[in-house]
Formats: structure tokens, sequence, C-alpha cells
């Protein structure tokens, strides 16, 4: 994880963001962290008397603008010595849920940034569930919330595929209180910041070659992935490029086993320059490449990985806060067999030997 962490908070109208927000300031500060809160860029935008009126895409290149001008502003004050989160009620990413594919297109362009740019900025981003997809709970307007409930619910989905891709994207569903809904966040939060201990906790299947048309149907994004093992002095570790049309982000990550299922994790975004120092740092094990597709399917976040060497089946990964949690896999792949406790179908392990297809 970068030295300055970034998250958003996003999701449909009547989703709890601006409470959560305050509320998670609160929370992390009492642990220590420095935190600079983004509030929602569209009401300050609308306050400073624009006219909305106006056409969709000045609005949105306003709060794009703005939104760039807060992160930067925030990024330049931060010295060595911070340990500091910026968290964003929404992020760059949401003005695609309110722009047709050309003026989204067209505001990439003149902001000078990619979807990779737009998304995965952000270390994680938090989709709370707008309370116009529950019958069971109120959906509340505001002054600035004009929108009808299902209009609201039509928002909500659109954003929802709009980060997926994202490395860390997780769902919080509407709960009966809010403070369950901020509970779940919050705890969802502590787990990716590392509170208590930074842990990656996943569970990986080996499944049948999936339907990627259907998939692509679904809140789902595909990246490109090389990954590298390396050996120095420190110990081995990994590098990761990965992006899409030419677009990358780089990151490197260090891992300490504690369970078959358990592992401690520190992952570091670098620059380019950075990610090619470290490719000439250390003696290379193994080189991997892959195609991921990230599907967010019944809040759950699956990742989809497919590689050029099978032409019958792929992995299907899922993180969890706890390695209890119950799992069910989506309805649309057909399971072949867990390979959590498989070590020849570790991603390292197939630098060197590839298992046959089952």
């Amino acid at each position: 994880m970068s030295k300055i962490t970034k998250i958003v908070l996003s999701g449909g109208p009547s989703g709890g963001k601006s409470k959560a927000l305050r509320m998670l300031k609160s929370e992390l500060e009492e642990l220590g962290f420095t935190v600079y809160p983004i509030t929602e860029c569209a009401t300050a935008v609308l306050e400073s008397g624009f006219d909305r009126s106006r056409p969709v895409y000045e609005f949105q290149k306003a709060i794009a603008t703005l939104q760039l001008e807060r992160e930067c502003e925030y990024e330049n004050m931060v010295t060595d010595s911070s340990n500091v989160v910026i968290i964003c009620d929404r992020g760059l990413m949401d003005c695609r849920v309110y722009l047709g594919d050309e003026d989204f297109a067209l505001i990439k362009k003149e902001l000078g940034l990619s979807d990779i740019d737009l998304r995965d900025r952000y270390d994680a981003v938090f989709h709370l569930d707008s309370t116009s997809t529950d019958s069971n709970v109120k959906y509340k307007n505001s002054e600035n919330r004009i929108e009808a409930r299902d209009v609201a619910r039509d928002i909500n989905e659109v954003s929802l595929r709009a980060w997926c891709g994202n490395p860390h994207y997780r769902f919080i569903p509407v709960k009966p209180t809010f403070d369950e809904k901020f509970a779940l966040l919050l705890r969802e939060v502590k787990a990716f910041l590392g509170i208590p201990k930074p842990l990656e906790i996943e569970r990986k299947f080996l499944i049948k070659y999936p339907d990627i048309k259907h998939m692509m149907t679904l809140p789902c994004s595909k990246s490109e992935i090389e990954q590298t093992y390396l050996y120095n002095e420190n110990g081995r570790y990994r590098l990761r490029k990965r992006g899409e049309n030419g677009d990358f982000i780089y990151i490197k990550t260090e891992k300490r086993k504690i369970s078959e299922t358990v592992r401690e994790e520190i992952e570091t975004r670098l620059s380019r320059g950075e990610y090619d120092n470290q490719m000439m740092s250390g003696a290379v094990i193994g080189s991997i490449k892959k195609d991921r597709y990230c599907v967010m399917y019944n809040g759950t976040y699956y990742e989809i990985d497919i590689f050029p060497f099978w032409k019958k089946q792929a992995y299907l990964e899922v993180e969890l806060l706890d390695e209890n949690d119950e799992i069910k896999l989506p309805d649309f792949v057909e399971l072949i067999r867990e390979v959590t406790y498989e070590p020849e179908y570790k991603n390292i392990s197939l630098c060197m030997k590839i298992p046959d297809e089952d």
C-alpha cells in the first residue's frame, strides 16, 4: 500500500456516504491516522452557484476538476513521516455514471486521464449500496438529491459497474440501521488498512473455463496482469503490472505465510521508474501473464484468472474478512475443486511447472 492511502466511498444516492465519511474520519483519527476528507464535490459545485440547467457534461467536468484539485492539494501537504488516509465522498470514476460514452471519452481527453487513471488511482473503493434498492428501508431525498427512487436505483447499478476492476473493491449492503451498515464498512476499512495486521485471507478454486461474454454483461472488468517473482537479500517478493490498453499501475507485494489461507501482506504502489528499478534489484524466479476478470456478484467481489496455457479451466479467487467466512460461488461458474491447499496451483508454481488440465 502506498504511504498516502486514498479511499473512495461510492454508490447511488442515499447510501450514507457523507455520514460514513464523517464517522470514518473520527474512528481512524482515534487509531492514529491523519485523515483528509474530500466531501462530495457535486454539492460544492452547486453551492458555488453552478447553474444546474447547463449541460451534464459541463457539470461533471467541473466536479472532476475540483476533485483533482482537492486530491492534489492534500497529496502536496503530506510529509514523509505522515500516516495519511484521504477519504473521498465519490471519486473521479463516478463521472462515468452520469455521462454517455462520447462525453466520457471527451472528459478523459480533456483531463488527460485514462480509465486506469480514474479508477485505480485509489487504493480501495467501498460501494455503499443505496437505500433505493431495498423496499423495506426508507429512501430519503434532500435539497441536492432530487432523483426518484427508481432513478436512484439505476444510478446505483451503473456506479457498481463503473468501479469494477479496482484492485480492492468491496460492497457494503443496506442494513436495517445505518449503525449496522457502518460497522461492516469500518470492519472492511480496518482490514484493508492492516488493522491490527495487514492480512490477506484468500480461497482459490479451479473452475471450468467461464462464459466470458456472460460475465461481461454483469458488473465486470477485464485487466491484463503480468507478475514477476524475484529474490534478493531481504527475501522473496512479487512485482505486478496491471492495467489495459497500455495503461498500467505497478505494485510490489511482500508476503509472509501464516496458514494456507492467511498471509501477512504488504503492498506498495510504485511508479514506472521504481518498478523498472525493482525488476533489476533481484534475481528473477519466474514470470506469468494472465487476464483477470473482476466480477461483483451478489455483493461479493470475485477475481477470475484466465491463463494463456489453459483452454478448459481457470481460477476463481475470493478474499475474506475471516478464514471461517462462508463462501458461496456464483452460479455462472462450474466448480472443478478447491485448490487453496494445493501448492502446485500457486501462481509462483505455475511459473515453473504447469499442471495438466483436469
